[in-house]
């Protein structure tokens, strides 16, 4: 069957082809709007992934939209409903966007893409478009699979299990009482932006200490059977999407931080960095209780894990280090652009005889980048030993070549790259591109047969470590050799690069340990704050003269600072 996957209207909205059960693409719409995680129709991202594919939509034999529109109407109405007139400005806002066209999402479709066949335009549950994901992108035949998200129509997080094609729900948690929601309520209350900004609590606990723990047990207290619940006298996200915590959080925690003051975590007073450290004890206690349970029911060796909170790498880490689990895998994006594939997959393995699966093994879904110089552009007879001299030479370089990644993080072709090893290094490569959140992580990119070198790497995790979907304790060798790169807490953020994955970086890294005695590399995305990645070499232009680089390598040609 030949599939196009959407996923639209809520965080980062993609489309996604699948042919026969092979992804054959997978793109964001704002690599083409350039609004960061744009929540708009995929309707330019659907048509790139038909040329990716060579495909017309008239071939398609349907699409699927990765939750159902009715089923999440539903929760909509009966949480605004249930909180009148508390809820009484967001309900008419609600009203005016699900009785516009969000309820009839098959004409929406159809009129978009111009697919006038409404019989051939699917739905899948939210829940099951993140497993499938996980799943059916994962390298196991049978696994158990854990999705930790935010809201979709009822559930918030599911326990199911897989075996060759088939996939089914065991369990489930429903709205409000979500892990993700709870995440964002609590990056609000730190003055940060909800949805948009909570992976920066990651980087932030790395600074403190979960003093608040007690408190956020009982804020998200456990129950039965490995679930939690969620005390709604502290939030009002079920039924507000603007103000998503009440004056019980601010009575417990302390008054809540304005987004003009500076962040308390380097300070005596380090309160915003011990909050968010409790906040990243709570998730991982949530999530081994549930990894636990779910192992009870589907007693593989296997995870897949999916949602929103997988792309939380301590969280990943722990779930591996002290889960039941021998393996994990993640798939490389777990949000919402993520579902768009599973979407697709799972409309494919549940109605057809297909057999065969396919394995996601790099997260490079994108189109590949075609020659269109700039002006001033020089061609390169190596670009390769350019590359190598101008970091041998201190310099910090963005390199630009073939496909473009899924997902907000580069995997090794829009990426700005750097010596790790002057005190500074972390610092000036996040400046580089206007990071201004000294306390956010960075990665280190090292080859596969070094890595056990700088960092105490798990078993079981080789795709996690590709995708840099980890982090794990740093060696000593690390702590002298890029201290940078190391957190307060002694962890690190490896990005592991196998000869056969990415020769080219493989090949670069090696190379520059030969000459330096070191062969890592930092790694930050090419991505201005605020702006997706990256995607064609005008978008790389235009970033580079908005930045201190001094040089832009795009795939054989050279950019240098006039």
């Amino acid at each position: 069957m030949r599939l196009l996957g959407i996923s639209a209207f809520h965080r980062a909205s993609a489309a996604a082809l699948v042919v026969d059960g092979k992804p054959i693409a997978c793109i964001e719409e704002d690599r083409f709007t350039k609004r960061l995680q744009d929540e708009a129709f995929p309707t330019r991202a659907a048509r790139a992934c038909l040329a990716q594919g060579g495909l017309q939509m008239r071939d398609l034999d349907g699409i699927v939209f990765y939750e159902k529109p009715l089923r999440k109407f539903e929760r909509v109405m009966a949480t605004q409903l249930s909180a009148f007139p508390k809820s009484a400005r967001s309900f008419s806002r609600n009203m005016f966007l699900w009785l516009g066209d969000r309820l009839w999402m098959k004409n929406r479709i159809a009129d978009e893409l111009e697919f006038p066949d409404t019989d051939r335009i699917f739905f899948t549950e939210h829940q099951m478009a993140h497993a499938a994901a996980a799943y059916y992108a994962s390298p196991f035949e049978e696994a158990a699979v854990l999705v930790l998200d935010d809201s979709g129509e009822w559930a918030t997080s599911s326990l199911s299990a897989g075996k060759g094609t088939q996939l089914s729900t065991l369990a489930e948690i429903h709205f409000p009482h979500s892990l993700g929601l709870f995440v964002s309520a609590i990056a609000q209350y730190l003055g940060l932006e909800p949805g948009a900004q909570d992976h920066f609590l990651e980087g932030l606990a790395s600074y403190g200490t979960p003093r608040y723990l007690e408190i956020f047990e009982g804020l998200a207290p456990c129950g039965p059977e490995g679930s939690f619940s969620i005390d709604m006298e502290a939030f009002r996200y079920d039924f507000d999407h603007e103000t998503l915590f009440t004056e019980k959080l601010e009575a417990l925690l302390g008054p809540a931080r304005l987004g003009t003051s500076p962040l308390r975590y380097e300070t005596a007073d380090c309160r915003d960095a011990d909050v968010a450290a409790s906040l990243q004890a709570l998730i991982e206690l949530r999530g081994l209780e549930l990894a636990g349970e779910l192992h009870k029911r589907a007693p593989s060796e296997n995870l897949c894990f999916g949602g929103r909170l997988a792309t939380n790498r301590g969280l990943c880490s722990r779930l591996l280090k002290d889960g039941p689990f021998q393996s994990i895998y993640v798939p490389p994006e777990c949000d919402d652009a993520g579902a768009a594939m599973g979407a697709a997959l799972y409309v494919e393995y549940a109605n057809s005889t297909n057999s065969e699966r396919f394995p996601q093994s790099t997260p490079w879904f994108g189109m590949p980048i075609e020659a269109h110089p700039e002006e001033g552009a020089q061609e390169l007879s190596d670009p390769h030993q350019t590359l190598l001299s101008k970091l041998l030479d201190g310099e910090r370089v963005a390199w630009v070549r073939a496909e473009f990644e899924l997902g907000l993080r580069s995997q090794g072709h829009r990426s700005l790259l750097c010596d790790p090893r002057p005190p500074e290094a972390r610092t000036s490569l996040q400046e580089t591109v206007q990071v201004a959140e000294p306390f956010l992580p960075i990665r280190l990119l090292v080859p596969e047969e070094h890595a056990a070198d700088y960092f105490e790497l798990p078993t079981g995790a080789q795709a996690a470590l590709e995708m840099a979907q980890l982090c794990v304790p740093a060696k000593d060798k690390l702590k002298s050799a890029a201290p940078s790169a190391v957190a307060p807490n002694g962890s690190a953020w490896p990005q592991v690069v196998r000869a056969e994955t990415d020769p080219a970086m493989h090949r670069l890294l090696l190379e520059f340990g030969e000459a330096t005695g070191l062969p890592l590399l930092l790694h930050e995305t090419f991505a201005l704050r605020g702006a997706p990645i990256v995607r064609v070499e005008a978008d790389a232009y235009e970033a580079f003269n908005r930045t201190t680089l001094t040089s832009l390598i795009v795939e054989n040609r050279l950019y240098t600072r006039r």
